[in-house]
């Protein structure tokens, strides 16, 4: 069942910018939402009630009272008093209730298949995405795949007018709408490449262009509080490398290239 913070999120790129700043302020303080008039969420985010009652609509509810009562089932309300570890905390156990709630084992499912499928596997990632793109690719040239990680934007281009039918790109991007990540993806699917992406907004350029995607948070969601490593991004990495070590052949590949490590450095 989607949530409603996940519709949210999903219909992110297709909302114009005073919905977007309802959206901003659903999902970075959903709670305080939940017990907000809707007079006080309006003038909070510069908008009027109606275009509040538009959107309750947008994203699946009958009118601005189920929202609140949506959102209120899935709020959590940190304890007051709580210093910064507790608040961390307490961000981290949220993230995990929404990664887990935003990826289905469907989309997962297909995603391992079609990197199981393809010849080589090429993982696109710019700025603080190119970091899950090296994580992911160290992860899946351990276990024996014929992985690159792609991370400039100049030889993404270079890559993707090689690419064949056969091979796939996984795209990790926040927003979907990084300009030279999307010039290069935009070749590659005319080379008939399969596509996955990790991203945050659904509708967005990347999306509609992808044959599958996996979830990652809307950054506003944790405060923008990972300026490295999308920690929710790491999970899927970890889900993803989870699922492939179920296999007998995969798992004796990883422990040899582990083993090879181990002698290396003694």
């Amino acid at each position: 069942m989607e949530t409603v913070l996940k519709e949210i999120q999903s219909k992110y790129a297709s909302f114009s910018d005073k919905e977007r700043n309802i959206a901003d302020y659903l999902l970075s303080s959903p709670e305080e939402a939940s017990r907000s008039h809707i007079h006080e969420i309006a003038a909070l985010t510069g908008v009027s009630v109606a275009t509040i009652t538009r959107f309750a609509k947008k994203v699946s509810c009958r009118n601005f009272v189920e929202l609140k009562v949506k959102l209120a089932r899935e709020s959590k309300v940190p304890e007051e008093g709580q210093d910064v570890d507790d608040l961390l905390k307490h961000q981290y156990e949220e993230m995990f209730s929404d990664i887990q709630a935003l990826s289905g084992k469907a989309a997962l499912t297909n995603v391992l298949t079609m990197i199981e499928a393809a010849s080589r596997v090429y993982i696109y990632g710019l700025g603080s995405s190119g970091l899950a793109a090296q994580e992911l690719n160290y992860r899946l040239s351990r276990m024996g795949f014929t992985s690159e990680a792609v991370t400039d934007p100049h030889l993404m281009v270079i890559r993707s007018t090689l690419l064949n039918e056969n091979d796939l790109v996984l795209a990790f991007s926040r927003s979907g709408q990084t300009r030279d990540l999307l010039k290069s993806i935009k070749k590659a699917k005319e080379q008939n490449v399969k596509l996955v992406s990790i991203t945050a907004f659904g509708e967005s350029e990347l999306a509609k262009l992808s044959d599958e995607v996996l979830w990652t948070i809307h950054p506003i969601r944790t405060g923008y509080l990972s300026t490295g490593l999308d920690m929710s991004a790491l999970f899927l990495i970890d889900r993803l490398s989870l699922h492939f070590l179920e296999n007998p052949e995969r798992r004796k590949i990883y422990d040899q290239t582990v083993e090879a490590i181990t002698v290396q450095t003694q």
